[in-house]
């Protein structure tokens, strides 16, 4: 059976072979055996195949604004045209919304009366249909004419509109946004009055943290000045490329790098306690796993917000103050939630501090402050919360040492880590010297020339038993 109805007569008939039409078209090109084509043919077809997938957003235009002037929304049951859309075209509502936006601004109007209109940015609507102007593209335009004040819109607009097109040839979005933001600014030297601006950023800010399928998560915001300013406070200084040491370099995109500091400064807000309380509960993070997952360090654990991690990741978040494992026998029964004494307590914080005075991986120089505390043995692997199984560890190396095959072992009292067989054969323990300059200036034993600073003269095995 076809994929399209039977045609009626008329215009609708003619759509509905246009759209037919259409998708042989496409079914020829997804039939390309692209490996055939020359160099020069290869890229000419990329780009015009690119400049028709934009006449074909544009083709959405008209019949986006036809269903929200009937109402069609009404006449079949939706709150709205956005409900209808996301339901139609399986988008999300913030996807039916621009659609709808977009519509409006590129899309053919109509008079009270029932008098056709041209678009309300006709030069953008017209590029858009050439495929000269991407919907991007076009969203920065409409967005630069709509941020400068009601007078100079009215006497720059189209020009604002037809410079700004003529520009996209040339410019991607971001430049393109760019641009704009200048061009308005010559326009309007003066800027809006500051209560205007003030109010206008009030009500555009928005914030949302959408969970996507693999469990990954959109965070997607516009913040005012105020919160812009506090996150970049509080994300710059955890951000900055990490110093190299014994894990080398810092090889963290900058991306990365915010993505870990938005991570560590979240943690330390969970672990602050001041949270507010959800549901007569203080705020905690629940991690669900099952003990054969655990045992065999396969499979996923799940979050009481309902989302997944994998067993790497919920034992590293397990270290968290305000994060509770919990284990499930194969019959769905509790075998452990938490463990007795499994956060250090406030007294034994402080005794860290004053001994590790940081983190104790090698070479770190993050302080007590900036530090969580760390089990040389892990829960996992029943290591008790006592002073001579803690040491203090950012959040950095309590990432991505274990990743490399670092370990922990505590000889005398004191935390040595353990680097990977690949790095060092021999294994030797090493210290971190960081937080203790006087230790490095005392001779020792340790500090004989036919062994490297720091080696312990105890070689008995890790208490992981690795």
């Amino acid at each position: 059976m076809s994929d399209f109805e039977e045609p009626g007569a008329g215009a609708d008939d003619i759509a509905m072979r246009a759209v037919q039409r259409l998708a042989v078209a496409i079914d020829e090109l997804l039939d390309l055996a692209a490996p055939a084509l020359s160099r020069d043919a290869l890229l000419t077809l990329l780009k015009q195949v690119d400049r028709q997938g934009r006449r074909l957003a544009a083709a959405q235009f008209p019949l986006v604004a036809e269903v929200a002037e009937r109402n069609l929304s009404a006449e079949l049951g939706y709150r709205g045209s956005q409900q209808l859309l996301a339901n139609l075209l399986t988008c999300t509502s913030r996807q039916a919304s621009a659609k709808l936006d977009d519509a409006e601004r590129f899309g053919p109007r109509r008079s009270i009366t029932g008098q056709a209109l041209a678009p309300a940015m006709p030069i953008a609507a017209a590029a858009l249909g050439r495929g000269a102007l991407a919907v991007d593209q076009g969203r920065v335009i409409a967005a630069a004419i709509s941020a400068v004040p009601v007078g100079v819109r009215e006497q720059y607009g189209p020009d604002i509109e037809r410079s700004l097109t003529e520009h996209a040839r040339e410019y991607d979005s971001r430049s393109l946004q760019l641009l704009a933001h200048r061009i308005c600014a010559h326009l309007n030297p003066d800027g809006d009055p500051p209560a205007d601006t003030e109010a206008q950023q009030h009500r555009q800010r928005s914030l949302s943290l959408a969970r996507l399928t693999d469990s990954t998560g959109e965070l997607l915001a516009t913040l005012t000045p105020a919160c812009q300013a506090i996150w970049e406070s509080i994300l710059t200084p955890l951000s900055r490329p990490r110093a190299a040491d014994a894990l080398g370099p810092d090889l963290r995109t900058p991306a990365q790098r915010w993505h870990d500091a938005f991570e560590e400064a979240g943690q330390l807000v969970l672990d602050s306690g001041k949270v507010p309380d959800q549901a007569g509960i203080h705020t905690t993070l629940v991690v669900t796993l099952s003990l054969r997952d655990l045992e065999q360090r396969i499979g996923v654990a799940t979050t009481h917000n309902g989302g997944t991690l994998t067993i790497a990741e919920a034992l590293r978040l397990a270290a968290g103050q305000q994060v509770i494992p919990a284990v499930l026998d194969d019959a769905g029964g509790i075998v452990s939630f938490g463990r007795r004494r499994r956060l250090a307590s406030p007294g034994q914080r402080l005794a860290l501090f004053a001994r590790d005075r940081g983190c104790s991986f090698p070479g770190c120089g993050r302080s007590a402050a900036q530090s969580q505390v760390h089990h040389a043995t892990d829960w996992t692997n029943l290591g008790p919360t006592d002073l001579d199984n803690l040491t203090l560890c950012c959040g950095y190396h309590n990432n991505e040492a274990p990743r490399q095959g670092w370990s922990t072992r505590m000889i005398d009292k004191v935390p040595y880590w353990i680097p990977p067989a690949w790095r060092d054969p021999t294994r030797t323990p090493i210290r971190n010297q960081v937080h203790r300059p006087e230790r490095a200036l005392d001779p020792s034993p340790d500090r004989s020339p036919d062994r490297p600073l720091g080696q312990p003269l105890d070689r008995s095995p890790d208490r992981t038993g690795k």
